[in-house]
Parts: structure tokens; sequence; C-alpha cells
């Protein structure tokens, strides 16, 4: 008799299961592809906002990953080619500096959107490793430039340098758009203990499965 009912509940549970599995949306899907932004680099002998010199501007170019782990919240690691530096103006000695600096950067950042919509505002942070690539050194004296200096980076132990990266954007359904600023936690000069700090608005495309709807029933 109890093998009976279990079975008869079993049957009548099934269609039930079934139908709901049915209308359960499937989880998001990751996405990835390139992204293109402009960077307003700069030093800091404090924290954000705190720049000492005046800002350079300098591209950044790379490559996005957006991998979700629940559904306001997706891991985005990325790898970016961009500029850091400075720019240093003194206009009653009629002289210009300009230091770029180019590094790899690989950002592990949190994306956590505001609501569960398929696109939407969201938040970023997350931590940022940099490797310094290459260095130069301008100087104007009256519009006319004087000096052009190459770092040689074959004896330099200090390449790698590590950031915190915070930002907001949003996303479409095949773009999305962010503005983001970052500063260095290990210092560029051990002595002066300057940051490197860089402020970017970025755009990238989105590759990958459309974002599904929540479920009705967390959509409140």
């Amino acid at each position: 008799m109890r093998s009976l009912v279990a079975i008869a509940i079993g049957l009548i549970a099934q269609p039930i299961l079934a139908q709901e599995n049915a209308q359960q949306p499937p989880f998001p899907e990751g996405k990835h592809g390139p992204r293109l932004g402009l960077c307003l680099a700069t030093q800091s002998t404090g924290g954000l906002f705190s720049n000492t010199t005046d800002m350079l501007l300098g591209p950044m170019v790379g490559w996005h990953f957006d991998v979700p782990v629940h559904w306001q919240v997706s891991i985005m690691p990325e790898v970016l080619w961009l500029t850091k530096g400075y720019v240093v103006r003194n206009p009653a000695l009629g002289v210009r500096n300009k230091t770029t600096f180019r590094y790899l950067e690989v950002p592990l950042l949190v994306k956590v959107s505001t609501d569960k919509a398929a696109e939407g505002m969201f938040l970023l942070f997350g931590p940022s490793a940099g490797y310094f690539l290459s260095g130069r050194t301008q100087t104007w004296l009256n519009g006319e430039q004087n000096t052009d200096f190459r770092y040689d980076l074959s004896q330099n132990e200090r390449r790698l340098q590590f950031s915190i990266v915070i930002g907001m954007g949003m996303d479409g359904k095949r773009w999305s758009f962010d503005v983001r600023a970052q500063t260095s936690v290990t210092p560029f000069d051990p002595v002066a203990r300057i940051q490197n700090q860089v402020y970017a608005i970025t755009a990238a495309y989105r590759l990958g499965g459309k974002k599904p709807d929540a479920p009705e029933e967390d959509a409140e």
C-alpha cells in the first residue's frame, strides 16, 4: 500500500516539477569582447582625486570577459593595454613635461547589477595587476622639444604594480559603457611614495548569449 501511494505521488509530482523547470529561464550566459577607452592618467602622493600633476590623455585597448555567478553578480577579468603617467606645466617658464608609461593591466573585477533585468546599471570594483612595458619622458621649452628620454627597463626590478579599481556603467543588448577610476596601492616611486592613478571612460562590445530576465518569483 505504501509503495502504491509513493508511486502515485511521484506520478503527480513529476509533471508539476517539469512545468516549473520549463518556466525557469536558463542561468545568464557568459560574454566576452573587445574594450576600448580613453584614459586620463596622473600621479598622486594621496588618494583618488588628490593628484599632484596634470592629466595625460591616452588610449586603452583590450579584451574583457563577463562570467555570471548570480543573477546580479558577475566576475569580470580583463586584459588591457593602457596608459599611465602625467603632465607637468610651468607657463611662467615656458616648460612642459610629459611622462608616459605603457602598462599591461589585468583587472579582476566584480560587477554588481542594480536589478535583475537583462540590461541596466551596474557597479564595478576589484583589484588589478599591471606590468610596466615601456616609459618615455619628453620636455618642451617655449614650444620646442629639447628632451626625449626612453626608459631602460632591462635592469628594472619594480615592473609589477597592484591597483584598486572602482566604477559604474550601463549594459545594453550588445554594448556596455562604464566610467572607472584606479589608484595603485604599491608605489611607483618607493622613496616619494608616488601612486599612479587613471580615470577612464570605456566602451565594450559583448559577444555571447543574451542575459535572460530573472524568474518572476525572484524579481520582487
